[in-house]
């Protein structure tokens, strides 16, 4: 199979290639997006993001899904009840100084204390140029320990995603 230069699928969790196409239904299926702007201090010297930059991209998108879906907090105060316990990240083509991006987030896998958040950082032109998956635990600061999700923020990620999960 030939698969095309910058041309990638999020499947079961893994980034895997594909053929040209195939990725219009994956991005459909996201519900969550927030917009960024890079600006010059995260760039390089000929204007590509640092590629220490788009976890600053993905964070902020992951903290505003939670805040979304009321998480951390109904009343939409900044508690994180969640930590971040595994990120992976492919790099599918740069990102520039100052250009019009967008962050898709949405939740692939709910389970008991952790969830997979699959993540896309689109261009100007709806290409992707980042996708990521982090696995998320519910934590007990207090305890040091992880903590099953409620069913208040189950309702929420439910709600947020308009499915079952």
């Amino acid at each position: 199979m030939r698969v095309e230069e910058n041309r990638i699928l999020v499947s079961t969790g893994m980034l895997q290639p594909f053929e040209p196409g195939g990725h219009e239904a994956w991005l459909a299926g996201f519900r969550h997006a927030i917009d960024v702007r890079p600006r010059y201090c995260e760039t390089d010297q000929v204007g590509h993001v640092s590629n220490t930059s788009y976890g600053l991209y993905l964070e902020q998108a992951r903290l505003a899904f939670m805040g979304a879906a009321c998480v951390d907090d109904p009343n939409g105060h900044l508690r994180l009840d969640h930590v971040a316990a595994e990120i992976t990240t492919r790099f599918v083509a740069p990102c520039y100084y100052d250009e019009a991006l967008r962050v898709l987030t949405r939740c692939a896998r709910l389970g008991r204390s952790s969830l997979d958040l699959e993540q896309a950082i689109l261009g100007p032109d709806g290409d992707i140029r980042t996708l990521s998956r982090t696995v998320a635990v519910s934590y007990d600061f207090d305890d040091d320990r992880s903590k099953p999700w409620n069913d208040a923020q189950r309702a929420g990620l439910r709600a947020l995603e308009g499915r079952e999960l």
